[in-house]
């Protein structure tokens, strides 16, 4: 009996987790061994990553290159910074940098008017690439 309650008791844990402080937890642990998480915010992707800001800055600057997306302007400011860019369907493309620390930078991208996550995706997967992550 005491068997079954403990097994209901882990089974109501993970389901919680689940739900709601799983991917805080996930966050928490991927920071420090490399794996990070998306967060999918009003139309913004952001990733946190195990870079110092400007080698992320440069693995930004690289990954729209490589994406073949024009840069129009861009602000640097040492530890936050934002990249404007248009794609090659004329999608407005916006990168926000921000160093939070012990070598870990957020970046945010927001694809479109109303955000375009799969676009978004895969220039954080092209960031990550180009900085060997």
């Amino acid at each position: 009996m005491k068997r079954l309650k403990n097994l209901t008791i882990l089974i109501s844990a993970i389901f919680f987790l689940y739900g709601c402080g799983l991917e805080l937890a996930l966050v928490g642990v991927g920071a420090g061994v490399g794996i990070a998480s998306y967060k999918y915010i009003d139309g913004q992707l952001v990733r946190e990553y195990p870079l110092a800001y400007d080698r992320a800055w440069d693995a930004a600057n690289k990954a729209l290159e490589n994406l073949q997306i024009s840069t129009s302007s861009s602000m640097n400011e040492g530890g936050k910074g934002t990249i404007e860019a248009v794609s090659k369907d004329g999608k407005k493309v916006q990168l926000s940098l921000k160093d939070k620390g012990l070598g870990v930078t957020s970046i945010t991208v927001r694809v479109g008017i109303f955000g375009d996550r799969l676009e978004a995706q895969k220039i954080h997967e092209e960031i990550a690439s180009v900085s060997g992550l």
